[in-house]
């Protein structure tokens, strides 16, 4: 008996956890529509390996101060006589900008080697440093790059969020639209149905001879163009759900939702649209990501023009390096005694290839930031002009939801009227259309309003976050 009642305890348990799973199988909302869009459609795993890119790069910048080894080694031989042998190893680390520390070892000898390159048999190690003193003190190259690979970084994260938006904004606008046909459908099919019913109550009027028989067939006329209406909504709704069902991706093919229910309605999101609109309003706007790419893009030019501005000094570089002495022990110790040093000055005259390159990155910022300007001003307009839209349409919505309560309450006036015999079938079906027009209507307007709430948080860079509406 105990058995028993444990295989049907178990069969229990298997039969809810199935249930639950088959559920999380076939309902879907909108936050789920967007976390799978995120995570698996193409456009958005791109969209990560631009970012990638920028980070890889950053590393890449980095690596140009790492530290560099290098040797060489020459020799000649002739006749049975060693001409000479050449050695050299070095150890050479960046530093700030045109600066280094350096460590070698020199090692020459040989019957015609130069006597003031000539070593003993034990080599000659020196440590040093090199600098410049005028052209790359403050910035060269090689900070260029590491400057700008970090804010290529930047923008690459820009570009991202850019493609994500995007993505979010498209797919958006598709599962909404299927939202807006599914409840026309249902609309309709509610209207379906007051036909049909309307069709027995008319027949079975008819019959005992209290309404015409010409009034079934104006019922029957009445129905017809409703059946019109619900396949037309019928072959949206499909249109709209093949749309939704190429914008999700599940381990790089397309899902289908086909057989997938969908829990979200647009008064569910017409009201969170509503509080949204107060938040933007209320709070600080977002950054798009666009204008985060325009401001990547200056510091990128910024730190390019500081460089040509640089290329403009002359070139006056330093070499110095202490000089060991003590040949026959394995630490050298080294001496200010002992040293060899250079220096190396260039100047070209007229600076025509540095001054006008520096001239036209001058100009590049003056550019981009005008070009950032004017995308900000423009966004700026744009959403402006999308919440005094957002004010239209509530007021619209207002109006349509009187006329949706009026006109319904004039065609149950009808209705009791007809069901009097102090009306006609051609009033009841009037009222019964304008009823249903301003609940269309009224579908139309939240949609609208919502589509433009989605377009707000777009030009706002919300809809990187999945739940903008959460």
């Amino acid at each position: 008996m105990k058995l028993k009642n444990n295989f049907f305890l178990f069969c229990f348990v298997f039969l809810s956890f199935k249930s639950l799973w088959a559920q999380q199988q076939t309902d879907i909302n909108y936050e789920t529509f967007l976390n799978v869009i995120i995570n698996n459609h193409p456009v958005s795993i791109k969209s990560n390996n631009i970012a990638r890119y920028g980070e890889l790069q950053f590393k890449a910048a980095k690596g140009i101060y790492d530290p560099m080894l290098s040797a060489n080694y020459d020799n000649k031989y002739f006749n049975s006589i060693n001409y000479y042998s050449y050695a050299n190893a070095e150890i050479k680390q960046p530093l700030f900008t045109s600066q280094y520390i350096k460590a070698g070892y020199d090692f020459s000898n040989g019957s015609f080697v130069n006597p003031e390159n000539k070593t003993n048999q034990y080599g000659l190690p020196y440590i040093g440093f090199e600098v410049a003193l005028l052209q790359g003190l403050v910035i060269d190259k090689r900070r260029s790059e590491l400057l700008k690979s970090r804010h290529y970084k930047e923008y690459y994260s820009a570009e991202k969020l850019i493609i994500i938006n995007n993505l979010l904004f498209e797919s958006s606008q598709v599962y909404f639209d299927y939202l807006f046909f599914d409840k026309q459908y249902v609309l309709n099919n509610f209207f379906v149905d007051l036909a049909k019913q309307r069709i027995g109550l008319i027949e079975s009027l008819a019959n005992i001879g209290e309404k015409p028989a010409l009034d079934t067939v104006e019922a029957k006329i009445l129905l017809q163009s409703r059946l019109f209406d619900l396949q037309t909504a019928f072959m949206e709704k499909n249109k709209k759900l093949m749309e939704l069902n190429s914008c999700l991706w599940q381990n790089g093919f397309p899902d289908s939702i086909l057989n997938k229910a969908f829990v979200d309605s647009l008064d569910l999101y017409f009201i969170k649209s509503k509080q949204l609109i107060s938040n933007i309003v209320n709070n600080a706007e977002q950054v798009n990501p666009l204008l985060l790419q325009y401001k990547a893009k200056q510091n990128i030019l910024e730190v390019d023009k500081k460089l040509k501005r640089e290329m403009i000094k002359p070139k006056l570089d330093l070499n110095y390096n202490l000089l060991s002495n003590n040949y026959a022990t394995v630490n050298p110790v080294f001496s200010n005694n002992n040293y060899k040093w250079g220096a190396n000055l260039s100047f070209p005259l007229f600076l025509r290839n540095s001054r006008n390159e520096y001239k036209m990155s001058d100009l590049s910022v003056k550019n981009n930031l005008l070009e950032l300007n004017s995308k900000s001003n423009e966004l700026k307009y744009k959403q402006l002009g999308l919440l005094q839209t957002i004010e239209v349409l509530s007021n619209q919505i207002d109006n349509a939801q009187n006329m949706v309560q009026m006109s319904k309450l004039l065609f149950e006036a009808e209705k009791l009227k007809f069901s009097n015999g102090e009306s006609s079938l051609f009033l009841l079906n009037t009222r019964e259309s304008k009823w249903m027009e301003f609940e269309l209507k009224l579908l139309e307007y939240k949609t609208k309003y919502i589509k433009t709430t989605l377009n707000i948080a777009y030009l706002n860079g919300g809809l990187i976050s999945s739940n903008w509406l959460n």
